[in-house]
């Protein structure tokens, strides 16, 4: 199994399609599962797992149409640099606080459920905001009053909301700039 997982792995590291680079970590994230170990510090001059630099912010499927993924499109919101009001929806809490998505934004496995994690935190870590990328399932964009991202679970329940606190016209064009490319709900 490990072998299978960390072949499957590199040969999607050095494939240039997304799908098969996906492919490579359902396969990493099996093996942690079963108890491959991953090393956190990679040797020099080997490229860390947790903070991959993306091969594309999107895929093609079987009929010739684009599609993004949450993880793509939680990294245009973080190169915006723009500050957002971030609402996190729990089982009996709520958490909400305004930042901006980083300055760090990294990829990662978590090691205890296996699941995939995009991470964004302040330089001095005193700020980290998870996301379990593939639990999103669909983003839907709000462009009225207010410009907002609703991150969605499979069966609608909210993730997160990302809310644009900047109302300068550069801000909000970059905001409106997002739901032309993307339409007003993108599913993963």
């Amino acid at each position: 199994m490990m072998k299978t997982a960390l072949f499957t792995f590199i040969g999607a590291i050095l494939s240039p399609s997304v799908e098969a680079f996906h492919t490579g970590f359902k396969s990493i994230n099996s093996g942690v599962a079963s108890g491959l170990s991953i090393p956190r510090t990679p040797s020099v001059g080997v490229k860390s797992l947790y903070n991959p630099t993306p091969l594309s912010s999107s895929s093609s499927d079987d009929n010739g149409e684009i599609s993004f993924t949450a993880e793509s499109i939680l990294d245009e919101f973080h190169q915006s640099n723009l500050t957002f009001r971030i609402v996190v929806i729990g089982n009996g809490a709520i958490l909400e606080t305004t930042s901006k998505l980083g300055p760090t934004s990294k990829s990662s496995i978590s090691p205890k459920s296996g699941e995939r994690l995009l991470t964004f935190a302040s330089e001095d870590k005193s700020f980290e905001f998870h996301v379990k990328v593939d639990q999103v399932c669909k983003i839907a964009f709000v462009a009225t009053k207010r410009r907002v991202a609703r991150f969605l679970t499979e069966n609608g329940t909210p993730i997160c909301s990302l809310i644009l606190m900047d109302s300068s016209d550069e801000a909000e064009g970059w905001f409106d700039g997002l739901v032309e490319k993307h339409g007003n709900e993108v599913l993963m």
